[in-house]
């Protein structure tokens, strides 16, 4: 049976910018590239859009971000309190996101991401190894989304063949 938790503890930054002297300073701050393909997620960074990513990390990253790109038009947020960060694992862990979610689940793997309505909920999907998704999702709507997977796990465990 799929299993649900809240992962606390997480930073979350929004950045936002371009060209080759932005990607450099990032590179050197991550000490990897950030992903330019779209839907595609790499070191922690998720691509969201053409000069938009999510970077997720044990460690607050503002700091090192603003001296590297001091004098660099870019955007660093820190939205580690208005994002909560679920976690969907176990067996059935497809299918339950699969239940609300109109968006084709079978080709993302892990290193992609995409940005989905679960349930009437503006949710970042992120595949993880092992059938694990992490599910970053505006803190307004935590307790909606929460409560509805574990509805949608409890659906489950009540069809599921004895």
């Amino acid at each position: 049976m799929a299993e649900l938790r809240e992962i606390d503890g997480l930073s979350l930054t929004i950045l936002r910018g371009g060209g080759p002297d932005f990607l450099t300073a990032v590179a050197g701050v991550l000490g990897v590239g950030l992903p330019e393909t779209p839907n595609r997620a790499a070191g922690g960074a998720l691509w969201l859009g053409p000069d938009e990513w999510l970077l997720v990390s044990g460690e607050d990253r503002t700091g090192p971000l603003e001296a590297a790109l001091a004098g660099q038009h870019c955007a660093i947020v820190d939205v580690s309190e208005a994002r909560a960060v679920l976690e969907l694992s176990g067996p059935g862990a497809t299918e339950v996101l699969a239940s609300g979610c109109r968006l084709d689940l079978d080709p993302l793997r892990p290193g992609s991401c995409a940005q989905t309505a679960l349930a009437r909920a503006h949710v970042l999907l992120e595949p993880r190894e092992d059938g694990v998704w992490r599910l970053y999702v505006g803190r307004s709507f935590a307790a909606y989304a929460r409560a509805w997977i574990e509805d949608a796990i409890a659906l489950q465990s009540m069809s599921a063949p004895p």
